[in-house]
């Protein structure tokens, strides 16, 4: 990208990386006054940037834009709410997610659902509307969620439940209040003695998996060959498509960049409102923060990686990328193209994957 703007943006980046405080907060200062947000919408993406290196320093930036910030705030997971209703890469994610486990279901009598992230449950009780249109409901299903926050965990139960005496299904739900890599033995053993099919699902959940200090085990490797061990029938995931993990802060400085560059360009098309527009910029900019503006790597949870990486991760851990995902597949927006390939299927914004759903199963033993 070459504008005076991002020039001003580079500068300042150029000067945390070397460690010049002074020299950074003049050219961020200079970006700033440049900027007005409520003029220019592409403004939002440099002041959310700026602020973030700011942090770093405990710079004027951050502080000007929590100011901001306070005109529209919300919950994390209420402004994802909001997000999951207004973004297609979101609801297109859910519903071809929930295509791939109709799948994995039909013909099913009972099945158990590890479910990583659950939240509020709206894409699980789409998923059951999904499977009673298809014919495809199983007679009894068994929910494992996983899900840090307790009140979301709580409306989850509750909007299922509800979800299964609508439609005749006898539903069971265990909630568990962690995040993934901290499911224990215990958890494991009791998923294990679940009945049915076993699948296994999470949207935009497990590149929160946290970095262990060295030289602590893999978290990300650990769960998956966890997970492996289980033998879903099926494992259904949808991730951001970009690189934020294990590089360098130059580096996932322009990834984010250039990832959230084309979500702000979509949601510059959508027919909402502008309040609407800023709140969902809103919530990607506490993910910018942390990608940028966190100094303590083990502290870093926005942590996404390219979907190359998990497809990876998924074969050495002993699943087999699910293949012939060419079909028609639900679409939400003109400007987002459904592109299939070999273990996922990928949401394009001007040919650029931003959103992945990963497809596989556990690979059969070798002969």
């Amino acid at each position: 990208m070459n504008s005076p703007k991002f020039s001003l943006l580079s500068q300042g980046l150029e000067h945390v990386l070397a460690g010049r405080w002074e020299e950074a907060d003049r050219a961020l200062a200079s970006l700033r006054a440049r900027l007005d947000v409520d003029a220019h919408a592409e403004d939002m993406q440099y002041l959310i940037f700026a602020a973030a290196l700011s942090m770093r320093m405990g710079g004027e930036a951050a502080t000007e834009f929590n100011l901001y910030r306070r005109r529209f705030e919300q919950s994390q997971i209420g402004l994802f709410s909001l997000l999951s209703s207004k973004l297609p890469f979101v609801s297109m994610a859910s519903a071809i997610a929930n295509e791939m486990l109709t799948g994995f279901i039909r013909g099913q009598e009972a099945i158990t659902v590890l479910d990583v992230g659950i939240g509020r449950g709206l894409q699980e009780v789409a998923l059951l509307d999904r499977l009673a249109e298809a014919d495809a409901l199983p007679q009894r299903i068994h929910f494992f969620a996983v899900e840090p926050d307790q009140d979301s965990l709580n409306t989850a139960r509750e909007a299922l439940s509800a979800a299964a005496q609508r439609l005749g299904v006898v539903l069971s739900f265990h909630g568990v209040a962690c995040v993934a890599e901290e499911l224990s033995e215990e958890h494991w053993r009791l998923l294990e003695s679940l009945p049915g099919r076993r699948l296994a699902t999470a949207a935009f959940a497990l590149h929160h998996i946290a970095e262990r200090p060295a030289p602590e085990a893999d978290a990300r490797e650990g769960f998956f060959q966890r997970l492996a061990r289980w033998a879903p029938a099926g494992v259904v995931l949808c991730e951001p498509s970009s690189n934020h993990h294990r590089v360098s802060l130059g580096e996932r400085f322009h990834h984010a960049w250039r990832h959230y560059f084309f979500v702000f360009q979509l949601l510059e098309e959508l027919d909402i409102s502008r309040q609407e527009k800023n709140a969902i910029k809103l919530f990607f900019s506490r993910e910018v923060e942390d990608i940028v503006g966190t100094e303590d790597e083990t502290r870093r949870s926005e942590r996404h990686e390219h979907v190359s990486a998990w497809l990876s991760r998924l074969v050495r851990t002993g699943f087999q990328p699910a293949q012939g995902l060419e079909r028609a597949w639900p679409a939400a927006h003109p400007a987002i193209a459904v592109r299939p390939h070999a273990g996922y299927v990928g949401l394009e914004y001007r040919e650029e994957t931003v959103v992945a759903i990963l497809c596989a199963s556990v690979a059969p033993p070798a002969a």
